[in-house]
């Protein structure tokens, strides 16, 4: 029987998140259907570009988060 692999099976592969029985099926499979490596190799370059992505926040946004916290008392416990 002939295993289907999903995205999530993949970005588990990439994670390494699979059992080892899983790998040996997943890699199998890779060295047959070119389709599967290409989305693998989609991935794995995503993956590479996320990384690289940094957030900053707007210091509007700060200001407002800071404003709103004012309206909070520190209590003592």
């Amino acid at each position: 029987m002939t295993k289907t692999f999903t995205k999530n099976d993949l970005v588990r592969f990439l994670y390494d998140e699979l059992t080892n029985d899983e790998k040996r099926a997943l890699a199998q499979a890779l060295l047959t259907d070119n389709e599967l490596q290409n989305e693998l190799d989609l991935l794995r370059s995503t993956m590479t570009e996320l990384s690289k992505v940094s957030y900053k926040p707007s210091q509007r946004s700060v200001d407002k988060i800071l404003e709103f916290s004012k309206g909070y008392h520190k209590q003592s416990v």
